[in-house]
């Protein structure tokens, strides 16, 4: 075949759509978009730099050194460009309170953000410069996500992890103005650096997967520059992504509308600090609660009715630890029952082995409702007077149907800048 018909590879397509791409070509609009995500960033990495998993590492670095050339925020630290992306990244995910983008399945600015910020900052490069890296990495990995579907998660994969890595890739090779050819390459390297297995959910290790991203997409970057090469098939390659990570993918629209098209629209900011998939028990809840006039010594039985992949995550009736908090949603009902609320610094060790919220939990049943689409809720209250309470949840706040208005999100990034210490221990 003639050399100028070659049929281009997935990763050079999109070498080209990050090479070519500037801050003028995208629109106002999707600009505003990337600088909500950035600012909600800043705030849950402040909030998870009080966290003691974000000590944890700070030691690490403390005894491996590094050149200060990017700043780890919250803690008036600068090491390395890789290290300061491992910790903001690992911190920003901490609190499970940030960004999501449900159709890729992925919690974007936590890998993005940590990587493009520690470039940005070693290249000292320009706010309109960070703006259009970021942008192109979200594409990148909402793209991704988008195509390896849901069946890539229901694999056991975190598709945070596997998938983030190729954001945070693209956002550094843009900043360090890497050449297509070279940008292919980094791809490449990624591919082969990726992992992340939802076992590890509830524990520390959930949040190290956002920090080991940005860092190993930092790392690709950085070989790539100096002409390490790797395969140009990282994606449909035989033994590439798609068949070896996700065979039931469907990767034929990952490049439709690249460059006109823009997913970071379709961003969801979260109104609490506990995975996505118990936010809109949590908002029911809190709804009946209010609308009804009742309080929890008034419930006899709360029902949850979930589609198979939230029923995966989030029914886990007795957690045994935090940050297993955060991910059932028995815990969480139970606090919103009791205090009509849920709120980040109610996740602690007091309130998990709280007799009160304990006695609670148990009156949560958590159903199997295939009929049900990824994120659709149906919560039923049954009070001891024999009232059946229902409430049903399509999308939940923060989502961009329901989205959360600017003072919200200010509000929220206020709350997390001035979060003084950890209420957490595992």
């Amino acid at each position: 075949m003639n050399a100028k018909h070659k049929i281009m590879t997935i990763a050079e397509r999109f070498a080209d759509y990050i090479y070519i791409t500037s801050y003028d070509s995208i629109p106002k609009y999707i600009q505003r978009f990337a600088k909500l995500c950035i600012l909600d960033w800043i705030g849950v990495t402040l909030g998870g730099s009080k966290e003691p998993v974000s000590d944890i590492l700070l030691d690490l670095i403390d005894i491996m050194g590094g050149n200060p050339h990017a700043t780890i925020i919250g803690k008036g630290v600068k090491t390395n460009a890789l290290f300061a992306a491992l910790i903001n990244g690992t911190m920003s995910h901490a609190l499970d309170f940030d960004d999501t983008h449900k159709d890729a399945g992925i919690h974007p600015s936590v890998c993005l953000a940590p990587a493009a910020i520690a470039v940005a900052e070693y290249k000292r490069a320009s706010g309109r410069d960070l703006i259009t890296a970021f942008i192109i990495g979200f594409e990148v990995a909402a793209r991704i996500g988008i195509a390896a579907g849901q069946t890539h998660y229901e694999y056991g994969w975190h598709a945070t992890a596997t998938i983030g890595r190729f954001g945070a890739t693209a956002s550094a090779a843009k900043l360090m103005g890497l050449s297509p050819e070279q940008i292919v390459n980094a791809f490449g390297i990624t591919g082969t650096q990726v992992s992340g297995l939802r076992e590890v959910f509830g524990t520390m290790s959930k949040p190290f997967h956002a920090g080991k991203a940005a860092m190993d997409g930092i790392l690709s970057m950085a070989l790539a520059r100096r002409n390490f090469d790797s395969s140009h098939e990282i994606f449909e390659g035989r033994f590439g992504l798609k068949n070896v990570f996700s065979p039931k993918s469907q990767s034929s629209d990952m490049l439709t509308g690249l460059g006109k098209q823009h997913h970071i629209q379709d961003i969801a900011f979260k109104p609490y600090a506990s995975a996505l998939a118990t936010h809109s028990t949590i908002q029911a809840i809190e709804a009946i609660r209010k609308e009804e006039n009742i309080t929890a010594a008034d419930v006899e039985e709360v029902q949850i009715e979930f589609g198979p992949l939230p029923y995966s995550v989030v029914n886990r009736k007795n957690p045994q630890k935090v940050l297993e908090g955060k991910f059932s949603v028995q815990h969480c009902a139970a606090i919103a029952l009791i205090r009509g609320r849920v709120s980040r610094d109610m996740f602690t060790s007091k309130d998990l082995n709280d007799p009160h919220i304990i006695a609670i939990r148990d009156r949560i049943n958590v159903l199997l409702n295939p009929e049900l689409t990824m994120f659709e809720t149906i919560v039923t209250v049954k009070t001891k007077q024999g009232a059946t309470l229902n409430k049903f949840i399509k999308e939940s706040k923060g989502s961009p149907g329901v989205p959360l208005t600017l003072p919200e999100m200010k509000e929220k990034f206020m709350d997390l800048a001035t979060y003084k210490e950890s209420l957490s221990t595992t």
